[in-house]
């Protein structure tokens, strides 16, 4: 393959800014300023990871939701209450 003199550097191309701020995305139980134990903060992270993720009947329930029409979904939410 053949390339084109024109070409400019990859880098330009995704016109990359690097910002001064080196702070890291925050998870829960990732605190690493008090130096704790990594072992305590993964498990911490894996414990809020179970506490919102979906069940077999949760993540059924909202493929069926998905999948119905306006009507029903206007429906199931007045059911609920919302």
């Amino acid at each position: 393959m053949r390339y084109l003199k024109t070409q400019k550097p990859l880098e330009g191309l995704l016109e990359l800014k690097y910002s001064d701020d080196t702070s890291q995305l925050e998870l829960p139980g990732l605190a690493f300023s008090d130096g704790g134990d990594l072992t305590a903060a993964l498990r911490v992270l894996e414990e809020e990871i179970s506490r919102v993720r979906l069940s077999e009947e949760e993540m059924e329930l909202l493929r069926r939701f998905r999948k119905t029409s306006n009507e029903n979904r206007r429906m199931i939410l007045h059911i609920l209450g919302r």
